[in-house]
Parts: structure tokens; sequence; C-alpha cells
């Protein structure tokens, strides 16, 4: 299953289109607090006042030797997380699209694709021990929940009858149903096992390593992510370009006009529409309306 890790390679790769980021490799390794840096190869591009990615850390170069092909650097730098590395550790300089930021947005679009305009969802299962006389039950260990798919009791090791009379409780008082969510029978149903079957927002990433299926996704949402980072990353390039106080040289608008990065997205941004579109579809048709009677 495609990690998180994957898909920052995916949105680099689409973006750059080709472009070779300039690198380097680590020479000797480092923990998370050093701050002296020892590379292979000659610095080239690395130096004063310039920023360089191993893994998802960024670090701030404040001094370079090019003799001793080392620098003096600031970890963790741009809310990145100091880390180790070891040698042979690729360095990229200057990333146009650092990991961390990448990552950031993949889960900005997880979030966004949950939302009430979009409709994506996951469906997520709890068992729940029914003492056969409560009227409402804690949904126990629930943190996010969108709407009830599906609710049944446990008949038979191999019948579970749906319940129909049963209605989902939100923002309840934690001290009562510590989940903030309670399910609510309006009709009496036997002691034992329930199963419920609700709709959740997707899980966000912590790590490279998280897989789109532990987020709660399937694999036909890959490229939906992956262009949805990429409009996301590239949004706020447009501001930049703009910063008068930044332009040096003349530039010239026959090359590079106005607008032109903001252009340049349009199409992923309809691209991205539709196949939210068609997921949205593919998941109601997986998962149909159900009316409980």
């Amino acid at each position: 299953m495609t990690t998180a890790g994957q898909l920052i390679d995916r949105v680099n790769s689409e973006l750059l289109a080709g472009t070779v980021e300039e690198r380097n490799k680590l020479a000797l390794a480092v923990d998370a607090s050093a701050t002296t840096i020892t590379f292979t190869y000659d610095l080239g591009p690395l130096r004063d006042n310039t920023v360089f990615q191993i893994g998802t850390e960024l670090m701030y170069v404040w001094e370079a030797n090019s003799t001793a092909k080392t620098a003096e650097v600031e970890r963790g730098y741009g809310g990145t997380t100091a880390a180790s590395h070891a040698i042979g550790d690729v360095v990229i300089h200057n990333p146009r699209f650092p990991r961390h930021m990448v990552l950031n947005q993949l889960n900005a679009e997880l979030g966004d694709l949950s939302s009430p305009m979009n409709g994506l969802f996951q469906i997520k299962t709890l068992d729940v021990s029914y003492n056969g006389s409560d009227r409402m039950v804690n949904l126990a260990g629930v943190t996010d929940m969108i709407d009830l798919y599906d609710v049944r009791y446990r008949y038979l090791s191999d019948d579970y009858p749906i319940v129909r009379n049963v209605r989902l409780l939100r923002d309840m008082p934690t001290s009562d149903f510590t989940s903030g969510f309670a399910l609510a029978f309006d009709a009496p149903v036997r002691a034992g096992s329930v199963r419920v079957l609700y709709k959740a927002a997707y899980d966000l990433f912590t790590a490279e390593s998280d897989t789109v299926a532990g987020a709660g996704g399937s694999s036909t949402l890959d490229d939906l992510l992956s262009l949805g980072a990429q409009i996301r990353v590239m949004a706020g390039r447009e501001v930049k370009r703009n910063f008068s106080e930044s332009q040096g040289d003349t530039r010239r608008a026959e090359e590079v006009p106005a607008g032109a990065v903001g252009g340049s997205i349009l199409n992923l941004q309809r691209l991205r529409r539709d196949r939210i579109q068609a997921e949205a579809a593919r998941l109601n048709r997986q998962y149909p309306i159900r009316i409980r009677k």
C-alpha cells in the first residue's frame, strides 16, 4: 500500500517535471543535536545563509567551510524536527518543495476531502457490549464520527439483524458518556454485542511510513491526494513571485507573465474536482444510504 513518503516523492517528481535539484551526501552520521555537518562532495551552492534538507528535516547554514566540506547549522529549521541521519543520506540544497511542507499539505487534503462540501469518508467499526436495558450507550473510543452507517446486534454467529430504531447523539456530557457520542435505542434491543459501522473523516499522516490504508483510504485515493498536495504547495508561489521587495533584476513578463503560476494549476484543480466527484460516487455506491424505519 502507498505510503506518505511515496506520495511526497510523487508530488515532487510531477511538480519538478524532470528538474534535478542539487544534491550532496553525508560523510559522517549525526544525531539529533549535532550542529556540525560533514559532506562527501564539494559544497557547491551550499553556503552561508542557505538551507538544505535531509529526510524531512531542514537545516539552516550559519557558516559553510568549503575546504573542510563542513557547515555549522541550525537544526530543525522552519518548524521541522531534528533527527538522526546516517552516512550516505542524501542532502538536497534549497529544496523547492520541502518534504515536511508536502506532508502538511497531504494532511490538509485528507481533512478537506472529508468536509461536507467534498463528502468523502472512511468506514470504521465498533463493537459495543449492550445490557439490553439502557436506552443510551457510550461509543467508547470514538473521537470523530460523521454519521451512522449501519447498526446490528449479534443474534447468532452467522446472523446479525439490523437495528433500525437507533440514533446518534453528539456532544453528550463526557461525565456520563466519555467519548461524547452516544447510541440511543428507540425500540427494545436484546442484550449482547452490537456492531456499529460509521462514517468518519480520514486519519492524518504522522510520519512518512504511514500508509493511505492506515489513514482510512483505498488505493483509488492516491492520485487525488497527490493532486491536492500539488495544488496546495503551488498556490502560495504566486504570492512569493509578487513580493516587490524581492524583485532584484528586471523580470521579462513575456517569459513568466503575472498569473502564470496560478494559471498553471487550473487544470490540476479541474482534475481534482472531477476525481472528488468520481471518488464520492464510488463510496456512495459501495456504501449506499440506508433508511432506518
